[in-house]
């Protein structure tokens, strides 16, 4: 059943959600990736306002200054958001933790290095890192939405089984790890909005897809 309307989703619905999900786990990606440019708040600013509520003024470059210091302190200086840094025994990065990672990309046809997220993902340690992880889950959702629209329901029932199972097997198991570490030492109220929002929305989302596969 849907979640929000309490009856089978049609097929326009069905596509509306994929793509509002394909959005937003593509714009939390980009958010984790590099630190925060003025073009990319412009976006947030018109699109997700709800992350801007916190004390720093993002247009003066002080308060840029603020959020990429903050950007630092948290993912480059602290706990890196790797998935092996978080649950591998060794704590190191492109262990076996992130082989496992790499291995369920290829399986379902995915390349963090190549597409439209590709060069952005480049300059990554691992391709386990939280922003390459939410463009795969991006990606599934586009590759669902696509599926959908040619009424193609194996390859989208494929495509949210994947996303689940990813969900379970890896991201779910140390995202809100990070998220929780990274509200409660951020400085800003960027981050701590970005954290909270990135958490909140995945617990819903795997919710979600339960809903849609019992449905379809």
């Amino acid at each position: 059943m849907n979640a929000l309307w309490g009856k089978p989703p049609g097929s326009e619905e069905l596509i509306e959600q994929a793509a509002l999900r394909r959005q937003i786990y593509r714009v939390q990606a980009a958010c984790f990736l590099d630190p925060p440019d003025r073009k990319l708040f412009a976006f947030l600013a018109e699109n997700y306002p709800h992350l801007l509520d916190g004390e720093e003024d993002i247009k003066t470059e002080e308060g840029m200054k603020a959020l990429r210091v903050d950007f630092t302190n948290l993912f480059l200086l602290s706990s890196p958001p790797y998935e092996a840094a978080l649950m591998d025994e060794s704590g190191h990065l492109n262990s076996k933790a992130t082989d496992r990672v790499t291995d369920f990309y290829r399986a379902t046809g995915f390349n963090p290095g190549q597409g439209s997220g590709g060069s952005r993902h480049s300059g990554l340690l691992a391709m386990d890192h939280i922003s390459a992880e939410l463009e795969f889950l991006s990606h599934l959702a586009g590759r669902e939405e696509a599926a959908w629209r040619e009424d193609d329901r194996a390859l989208a029932v494929e495509s949210l089984r994947h996303a689940a199972r990813f969900m379970d097997e890896h991201y779910l198991r140390w995202m809100p790890l990070l998220t929780v570490s990274t509200e409660e030492d951020s400085e800003t109220g960027f981050y701590r909005a970005l954290a909270k929002w990135t958490r909140e929305f995945t617990l819903t989302d795997r919710k979600h897809i339960d809903g849609i596969l019992k449905t379809v």
